[in-house]
């Protein structure tokens, strides 16, 4: 629907749809320093910068299942992984849960600006640390570790 009605607007259309998207809520405009990209609620970070809805870096999101001390563990063995393999270091990693609500360590999510990645860990010590943070409570929970700090 929100693809549509840009579509059918013409230049000076485009701004207005665009407001009454906003305001309907329909769609979210960054408040990056540098970017005012509209997303779609479905999007939680901005596609334009990979910023948050607010404008700031991506942050953790730690489930309320985890300790804190798991959770600065897994962020240090993560920053050895990429030290160790040569990557460069995402802003962030983001892993899901599997059906038995166990953190993955497959399919994860690395954040580079705007870009996103999928990349599956085979780092033992990851593997580790994350069966360390324990089962979620639910499978709502979501697990990001931001490397950036």
């Amino acid at each position: 629907m929100i693809e549509k009605a840009l579509q059918a607007a013409d230049e000076q259309q485009e701004e207005v749809v665009r407001e009454v998207l906003r305001a309907a809520g329909l769609l979210w405009q960054c408040k990056g320093p540098n970017c005012r990209f509209d997303n779609t609620t479905a999007q939680e970070l901005c596609e334009g910068c990979g910023r948050q809805r607010n404008g700031q870096r991506v942050t953790d999101q730690i489930p309320p299942s985890a300790h804190r001390d798991d959770f600065e563990n897994l962020r240090a063995e993560l920053k050895d992984h990429f030290t160790h393999v040569g990557r460069d270091l995402p802003d962030a990693v983001t892993f899901q849960l599997d059906f038995h609500k166990r953190w993955r360590i497959d399919d994860a999510t690395l954040h580079f600006g705007s870009r996103a990645a999928i990349h599956d860990f085979d780092d033992p010590d990851v593997d580790l640390a994350l069966r360390d943070l324990g089962r979620a409570y639910d499978h709502g929970e979501t697990l990001r570790v931001a490397l950036y700090r």
